[in-house]
């Protein structure tokens, strides 16, 4: 059986820009394991597989993986397979919000359109759940920095999830964030004495540009 595919540059307005997707918008009769390597063969960031709807709540099934996983959910795949569902008609043209059956539930996306054609979309993340605190001096050595430019925050280290668990690490300066240099062995190791997970972790600061 042969199955369609689609390729899309999602954020940006330019071919071969913004982040690579391929959505299989009829995926039906495919397993866990042909979409894992179908995904593979890919080697884009994520796939998305668009399936049968299951729930009266939802309007579509889809699951979206990576080279080496399935994902319970993710930003860029969601919004990038929105656009590709109303392009093909499996959105109708004018309809304002649509709800995806993800891994982690329902999945609403609002929708703005120009005529026929969609121009912008939004989704809509689940409440975030807050994990464990983490110990500012161990983080501080995963990525490179002094304690000192985390511990001038007064914010906490922690994991959070709106469906995929990542680990926020406050800093002071932007310049702090530049010099950041993670360690992903040290990263693993202090998450894992945390009882957090080491999926990814987020370096931010609230510095603004003109603070410096």
């Amino acid at each position: 059986m042969r199955y369609r595919y689609l390729h899309y540059d999602v954020f940006t307005a330019e071919r071969f820009g913004g982040n690579q997707l391929a959505v299989l918008p009829h995926a039906a009769g495919l397993s866990t394991e042909q979409m894992q390597a179908i995904t593979r063969e890919f080697n884009f960031s994520e796939s998305t597989f668009v399936l049968p709807n299951e729930r009266e709540d939802t309007d579509i099934r889809m699951r979206i993986f990576t080279p080496g996983q399935e994902m319970p959910m993710a930003g860029h795949p969601t919004v990038g397979s929105t656009f590709a569902l109303c392009h093909e008609g499996v959105i109708p043209a004018g309809q304002k919000r649509w709800v995806f059956g993800l891994n982690i539930g329902p999945t609403p996306v609002d929708i703005e359109w120009e005529g026929e054609g969609a121009s912008f979309v939004w989704m809509n993340q689940n409440l975030p759940r807050f994990g464990p605190q983490i110990d500012d001096i161990g983080i501080a050595d995963s990525v490179g920095l002094d304690h000192d430019d985390i511990s001038a925050t007064g914010l906490p280290v922690e994991q959070v999830s709106c469906g995929v668990p990542f680990v926020f690490i406050p800093v002071a300066t932007r310049y702090a964030v530049d010099r950041a240099k993670p360690n992903l062995e040290v990263f693993r190791s202090v998450c894992q004495d945390a009882g957090a997970d080491d999926h990814a972790m987020f370096v931010f600061s609230a510095e603004r540009a003109g603070d410096r």
